[in-house]
Formats: C-alpha cells, sequence, structure tokens
C-alpha cells in the first residue's frame, strides 16, 4: 500500500510548519528572502513533496524575494553542489513505477484504441508519433504517466519509452517529488503566485465530479468491464470513436497489432474487439502501485491547468542542469 494512502497522516505532519509559515513576517529584503529558506532547513528536499508545495503555495512561498532565493543555487558558496544530471535514455516500461497516484483509463487507451497510427509508434519510443518523452528519475515515472500506461497497454512490460531522465537528488519518490517542484519554482517568474498544479478529479461543465476512471489497483476483469462499458464514446484527443466499427475493420491488418494483440485478418469485427480488450485489460493490471501524492502535489512541467505557456520541461530542464534550483545549504538570492 501507498505511503500516501493516508492524507490525514500528512496533515499532522505538516501542521507545525504551516503555523511557522503563517506567522512568519515577509521578507523585507533580498537577504531576508534568504534567511527564509535557512530557517526552513539545510535540504529543502527532506521534508518531502507535501510539506515543499505547501511552503510554496503560502503567503511566504510565494513572495518574489523568496522565489529568487529559490534560483540562486549557481551563485551561492558551493555553485555545483545542485547541478542535476539529465540524460536521454530509452527504458523499459515494465522496470518503472508511477508517482501519480490516479491514472485516467481514457487516457490511456484513448489514443491506442481509436488511431492506427499510435499503435506502430509504439516500437518508435513515443506512442503519440510527436518526438516526445516522459520525465523520469531512474525507475520512476515523474511526468507523462499516460504515455507510460498508453505503451504498456498496447505492448506490454518488455515495450521501451523514450525519457528524459533527471538525477533528482533524495532517497525516495516523495523526495524526489519535492527536488521537482523546487525546481519549477525556481523556473517560473517569481511574481507568478502558487505553482503549477492539475486538479485531481475529472469535473463537467458544471463543476461536478464525473465517475472516476482511475485503473491502479484494478484488475483485468474490472478493466475489461470498464473498457466495454466506453465502446463508441468519442475521445476527445482524436475526435474518433473508441473501438469504432473502422478501427476494428482496419487495426486487425496492421502488423504492429498483430503482433501486440495476437490479431489476424480473418477476425470478425466482434472477435477483434474481445481480442483488443482481453490484451489491452491484462496489460493495464499490471501496472505497479504508485509512490507519490494526491495529484494536486504533483509537479507540472508544462503548466498544469494554471500556468498555461508560462513554463516548459524545457526551461525547467535547463535550470536543473544549471545548478540554479537552490535546495540545500548556502541560501543566497540570484540577485
Amino acid at each position: 500500500m501507498s505511503k500516501y494512502s493516508s492524507y490525514k497522516n500528512h496533515q499532522l505532519i505538516t501542521e507545525n510548519w504551516r503555523k511557522y509559515l503563517a506567522e512568519e513576517e515577509p521578507p523585507a529584503s533580498p537577504d531576508q528572502g534568504d534567511a527564509v529558506l535557512t530557517k526552513l532547513g539545510p535540504d529543502l528536499t527532506a521534508g518531502g513533496v507535501v510539506k515543499v508545495v505547501d511552503f510554496l503555495n503560502s503567503p511566504l512561498g510565494q513572495d518574489p524575494k523568496v522565489r529568487l532565493a529559490l534560483r540562486g543555487g549557481d551563485s551561492d558558496g558551493t555553485p555545483a553542489d545542485e547541478v542535476m544530471k539529465i540524460t536521454p535514455a530509452a527504458l523499459s516500461v515494465g522496470k518503472m513505477g508511477p508517482t501519480q497516484n490516479e491514472i485516467s483509463l481514457m487516457k490511456s487507451i484513448g489514443w491506442p484504441l481509436s488511431t492506427l497510427a499510435s499503435v506502430d509508434n509504439v516500437a518508435s519510443g513515443d506512442i503519440t508519433g510527436r518526438d516526445k518523452r516522459i520525465v523520469s528519475s531512474g525507475p520512476l515515472v515523474i511526468d507523462g504517466h499516460h504515455r507510460w500506461s498508453s505503451t504498456w497497454a498496447v505492448a506490454g512490460d518488455k515495450a521501451k519509452i523514450n525519457a528524459t531522465n533527471i538525477g533528482l537528488p533524495g532517497q525516495s519518490a516523495d523526495q524526489k517529488l519535492a527536488a521537482a517542484q523546487l525546481a519549477i519554482a525556481a523556473t517560473i517568474d517569481p511574481a507568478s503566485g502558487k505553482i503549477p498544479s492539475a486538479t485531481a478529479k475529472d469535473v463537467d461543465d458544471e463543476g461536478n465530479p464525473l465517475p472516476s476512471d482511475n485503473i491502479l489497483g484494478k484488475d483485468a476483469k474490472s478493466i475489461a468491464q470498464m473498457i466495454l462499458a466506453r465502446v463508441g464514446k468519442v475521445v476527445p484527443d482524436t475526435g474518433k470513436p473508441l473501438l469504432g466499427p473502422e478501427y476494428l475493420e482496419k487495426i486487425k491488418m496492421i502488423p504492429a497489432a498483430q503482433q501486440y494483440w495476437g490479431l489476424t485478418p480473418e477476425m470478425t469485427p466482434d472477435q477483434v474487439k474481445g481480442t483488443i480488450v482481453s490484451a489491452v485489460a491484462g496489460n493495464l493490471s499490471q501496472l505497479p502501485p504508485p509512490q507519490g501524492p494526491e495529484r494536486d502535489y504533483m509537479p507540472q512541467f508544462d503548466g498544469g491547468d494554471t500556468h498555461d505557456g508560462q513554463v516548459s520541461l524545457g526551461s525547467v530542464v535547463d535550470t536543473m542542469k544549471s545548478g540554479e534550483t537552490n535546495y540545500k545549504s548556502m541560501y543566497e538570492s540570484k540577485k
């Protein structure tokens, strides 16, 4: 079971720290912004991602002088100590685990079960065919969970996926996610307020929560039933129906689909549908459990729902590899 199964425990852990943040006076100068970080301890990642995000979203953590202090890692007493190594990699999806605690069924199967090209694209390491990479840190998926789960859904745990692998500091997923959030905070405009986030629940046009389609922890039979209940539904990202008649007629002729799912040209549409659903449900039932918090605390390298166009993976990576993310030791503002 994930150590994040009880969110109340985290509320208790951070209660005293929140009191400190509420009582602390806002910094009047850049040097006082540095002092705020110093009071939080010698390594800001040590307390984990919930603690870090609560700080960054507090009035004190949103202060531009504090945010400037967070980007001073390459100008402090030890300029190279916060450099994070970035390397491209092709990783086996089965050797990776999620940090996000919800993975959407429709976001996992929408592209591959409504378009023919995405099934072919799996072999390239990018199911989107757009030369994209997920973000990883060793065996952990940090960002790009649905591209990872889509790849697994189609081709199983041996499939490869292209990744930007980041040497995030910390001994646990909790600490590595904290480092990612600090890097994002050090990259965005210091006056941009709370850090980027994405909503934890899908809602309808009136803001009412929709039934969850989270697949983590579900068995193959349950996932198969979920897929069948959505057959014919238009996938928003593709504009095409899930397992629609045209798709079922053409997919059986695609060599990659024959390889991954055991399809043959003589199958009827119902046989094709049943074979695909069984294979995909079986694959998705093997996804490992998450090691991270609720989605509200997950890093959003592309700005999420709140900072669209204000940050990108490339800009955050530049902050990481330059050593600017000021997360430990001697804190000094980027003046």
